[in-house]
């Protein structure tokens, strides 16, 4: 599996945005909750390490991770 870098994840901001809403499941948003709460405290690598972790879909992990940047 490969890891986006927080560079890549920076350097596609726009392309993530303009996609469509994407469909998950009570347990994937628990996850992602969990990861928000990690990038916040901890940065983004940690919390992009624990996504995957989980399993959760790089497209996801990475749609998620740059509109909390976006929100604040």
């Amino acid at each position: 599996m490969m890891v986006p870098s927080t560079t890549a994840l920076k350097a596609n901001r726009h392309y993530f945005i303009e996609e469509a809403p994407i469909s998950i499941d009570e347990l994937t948003q628990d996850y992602i909750n969990i990861g928000l709460g990690l990038q916040q405290s901890y940065g983004t690598s940690c919390a992009i390490e624990y996504l995957q972790g989980k399993g959760v879909p790089n497209k996801i992990t990475e749609r998620v991770l740059l509109r909390a940047n976006q929100i604040r």
